[in-house]
């Protein structure tokens, strides 16, 4: 007959039931090597061979699996626990004896207690308890577990943000706003084209084609002084298209200078060559109405200051006979149908009249062709080619960077 259980023994008993309940509840496996919960009422085989399956308990076993993670109740230090003495002659407190897994097995480990074997949890298992018993290799376990289940979280945070097809309406959308930006980009490249590139471009075309005026009126035998040097001399209109002076503007800055040529077209006259002659009008120095015209922004600009000339101010016409000096006058904007302005009296197309008059148009205002700006200025002031530049742009830079007399 069992011989009734102390108190000593009662206690131990309900400590070992805490300890397996809170391993089975919270996670890591009990410490191998802790003193199982005793059962009077259970009775186990002999001790199985380590590798050997586990054979099942009896009905009446209530004793838990020990784990290999948690603590034994009592037990300090790294070392192994120390089980309290069972008094003599009662088996269910027999000493604790853990028994290893042979070199062949791979059910773990298995410990004796009384009559009964207990299985353990496989080598991989045993091997993760045996590293998570020191408080500092239990954090880099946790932490490696921790990296595990990032790195999964990645890869389903990946399959999520795989797109799905867009429908008709967001593809629609989408299109629209990719054409919007494409236009957008045209757009910029165009206005710096217009506002920039054009004007690097036409400037070097206009330098091209007075070096070439200035070097055609070097080899022109008729540079001698006229019989009457009190009258200009006209020459005859050139072929269209064709360059034939050069127009200088103090007000316009010292280095300003254009060359005119014969027509209006845009191209190649306006947007290259300068200033472009109407046909209809004067040649410089004959009396009647000399007009030119030319861009106001864009091309160069040649006369993207007239809104700035001044009563007083002097227009210089340079040709292979000589310098055409004209004073300003005044101003007047009106509407591109009013070609009346280039008439020899302008605004009044019915006379002939007798002045030598020269006639400057350009759009209004800028960057838009609404309106024309007109400026008048009247010749009073003439000087052969044989006599050299007139003071007012004798000395400029503009007047040197073309050749002066050289």
């Amino acid at each position: 007959m069992d011989q009734p259980m102390t108190r000593r023994e009662r206690r131990e008993r309900e400590r070992a039931a805490e300890a397996a309940e809170s391993a089975r509840t919270t996670g890591p496996a009990a410490d191998p090597r802790a003193p199982s919960r005793p059962d009077a009422g259970a009775q186990h085989a002999g001790t199985q061979q380590a590798g050997a399956q586990q054979q099942p308990a009896p009905a009446g076993d209530q004793r838990p699996v020990i784990r290999p993670a948690s603590r034994a109740p009592g037990r300090t230090g790294s070392g192994p626990a120390h089980h309290p003495a069972a008094p003599q002659g009662s088996p269910a407190q027999a000493p604790y004896t853990p028994t290893f897994p042979s070199a062949g097995s791979t059910d773990g480990w298995s410990t004796s207690q009384g009559q009964g074997t207990v299985r353990g949890p496989s080598t991989a298992q045993s091997a993760f308890a045996a590293s998570a018993s020191a408080p500092g290799e239990r954090g880099d376990a946790r932490s490696a577990a921790t990296a595990s289940a990032a790195g999964a979280g990645r890869t389903d945070r990946r399959r999520k943000t795989e797109y799905e097809p867009l429908g008709p309406v967001r593809g629609t959308i989408r299109a629209f706003g990719e054409l919007c930006i494409t236009a957008g980009m045209v757009l910029i490249l165009f206005v710096v084209w217009q506002l920039w590139w054009t004007d690097i471009a036409a400037n070097r075309d206009n330098e091209v084609l007075a070096d070439q005026l200035i070097t055609d009126w070097q080899e022109n035998p008729d540079n001698e002084l006229p019989d009457d040097p009190d009258t200009p001399v006209v020459a005859d209109p050139v072929d269209e298209n064709t360059g034939f002076g050069i127009m200088y503007v103090p007000r316009f800055g010292e280095s300003y200078y254009r060359t005119v040529a014969e027509g209006v077209s845009m191209e190649p006259v306006l947007n290259r060559m300068g200033v472009g002659r109407y046909p209809s009008s004067a040649m410089p120095g004959e009396v009647g109405n000399f007009s030119v015209a030319g861009h106001r922004v864009t091309y160069g600009k040649p006369l993207n200051q007239i809104h700035e000339l001044r009563p007083g101010d002097e227009i210089v016409v340079q040709t292979g006979d000589g310098f055409y000096t004209y004073t300003f006058r005044n101003f007047e904007i009106v509407l591109p149908d009013a070609t009346e302005v280039l008439a020899a009296v302008p605004t009044m197309p019915d006379y002939k009249g007798k002045d030598r008059i020269m006639t400057l148009t350009a759009c209004n205002p800028m960057f838009s062709a609404r309106e024309r700006y007109v400026a008048y200025a009247e010749l009073t002031d003439w000087t052969p080619a044989g006599d050299g530049a007139p003071a007012s742009i004798a000395d400029s830079p503009a007047y040197e960077q073309v050749g002066g007399d050289a």
